[in-house]
């Protein structure tokens, strides 16, 4: 487990309320969502705190008079604020504290903050790299955003219902807002993708038809990752990593790119059903296709 010092509680504390909106003496500029910038930073010493850091110490249980803090505490309160001070500055927004992991030997400095303006309120980390320059993610939020976006239109638009769930996690983002041209993400992004559509009963021919339309969206616009379809005969709206214990969960359907995205491997799975509405068994299939092959289908 990363060692957590003083300053920071595992769970996101009251503290992640505070928002830093000063500036601070480092020479890196802003620049828009996504453009990374060289920040070439100075840590500063003060011997003073200002009303942000006074406010993250009350909300930890900390002493707010700098001459009762320990140097680790004092040195981790001011990187705490620089760090955050730059992600406002850089991308003109307001970002709020949500923990911090102190530099070891086996540990790398990190501060984790959410964006006021993010709704899905996820974590972005600010580190720092060999030059000592500030580094951050919050370009990937953007990315995954706007292709979150896309396949939710491209769902609704196949499906022509609202009545369908769609889930994205972010497994790899090694491309920037700028460098996305004509929808294309250059097979730079991936993500593990769920989709979960409703049936009656479990059909193969449809759900593969509309898996082969997906992967040939999915391979238009060079999106990689993991992507499960799965079928369902109502909706609980759990969580999803909990869909196995549906009652409502009748099978899948998996699909990614592998070989240099010039196979497609796909599995399935009908879930047979027992009285009680749970699973009792399986009927699985597994192939691997051309993609040439797979997308002749339909």
């Amino acid at each position: 487990m990363k060692k957590q010092i003083a300053l920071i509680i595992t769970a996101v504390l009251a503290a992640s309320t505070v928002s830093s909106c000063g500036k601070s003496a480092t020479s890196g500029s802003s620049s828009p969502r996504g453009e990374q910038t060289k920040s070439e930073h100075q840590w500063q010493n003060s011997e003073t705190l200002n009303e942000w850091q006074k406010s993250l110490l009350k909300a930890e249980g900390l002493p707010t008079d700098i001459e009762q803090l320990s140097p680790s505490q004092k040195r981790s309160i001011q990187h705490i604020y620089e760090m955050i001070t730059y992600l406002n500055e850089k991308y003109d927004e307001k970002f709020v504290y949500a923990g911090y992991v102190e530099p070891g030997v086996m540990d790398e400095e990190v501060l984790y903050a959410r964006s006021l303006s993010d709704e899905k309120q996820r974590a972005v980390t600010v580190k720092i790299d060999d030059n000592g320059d500030f580094t951050d993610d919050y370009q990937s939020k953007s990315v995954s955003d706007y292709c979150e976006v896309l396949i939710d239109n491209w769902i609704h638009s196949y499906l022509e219902t609202d009545d369908y769930r769609y889930y994205s996690v972010v497994n790899a983002c090694d491309i920037q807002m700028s460098e996305i041209k004509n929808d294309d993400f250059q097979w730079k992004y991936a993500a593990e993708n769920m989709i979960f559509i409703k049936m009656n009963e479990y059909d193969f021919d449809t759900l593969e038809k509309f898996a082969v339309n997906y992967a040939k969206f999915l391979y238009g616009h060079h999106i990689s990752g993991s992507h499960r379809i799965n079928v369902v005969n109502m909706f609980n709206d759990q969580i999803p990593d909990d869909y196995w214990h549906s009652i409502g969960w009748i099978g899948f359907y998996d699909l990614g790119f592998i070989n240099s995205h010039n196979t497609i491997h796909t599995s399935s799975s009908r879930i047979v059903v027992n009285e009680s509405g749970r699973s009792d068994g399986y009927e699985r299939t597994s192939q691997e296709y051309s993609i040439e092959e797979y997308f002749s289908k339909y």
